[in-house]
């Protein structure tokens, strides 16, 4: 959660990041998510004019099927600041939907997980 700060490898394969949270809170929030995961990504410019990363991480096979969801959470955002004069204080947001996830969803400060199930639509099959 958070911003990240650096990235880099730690050899034999390995590969680390180091996060900084501006908001301290319960260590039970803290969300973790580590495999091979491909992604899409665009940004969200908020009511102030800063741009947000966003990214959307799911398993290869089914990074085609993450569009309609990204532009979902764009218009969710928008939504958050009209409705609500809320701006997302954070400069990355990232979600992860993957099939493996054993509940529909978890919802951290800078992080989202999902089954896959919850978020992905192919417009030809959906």
């Amino acid at each position: 959660e958070g911003e990240c700060d650096e990235v880099g490898e730690g050899g034999a394969k390995r590969k680390f990041a180091i996060w900084s949270d501006p908001f301290p809170k319960p260590s039970y929030l803290f969300a973790l998510v580590a495999g091979d995961l491909g992604h899409i990504e665009d940004t969200f410019t908020t009511m102030s004019g800063r741009k947000v990363l966003l990214r959307f991480y799911s398993e290869h096979k089914n990074v085609g099927k993450l569009d309609y969801a990204l532009a979902s959470l764009k218009r969710a955002m928008k939504w958050d600041e009209d409705t609500f004069g809320l701006e997302y204080d954070l400069d990355l947001f990232n979600v992860v939907a993957v099939e493996s996830f054993n509940m529909g969803a978890m919802e951290n400060k800078s992080l989202n997980v999902f089954n896959t199930s919850c978020v992905l639509a192919d417009p030809v099959t959906s």
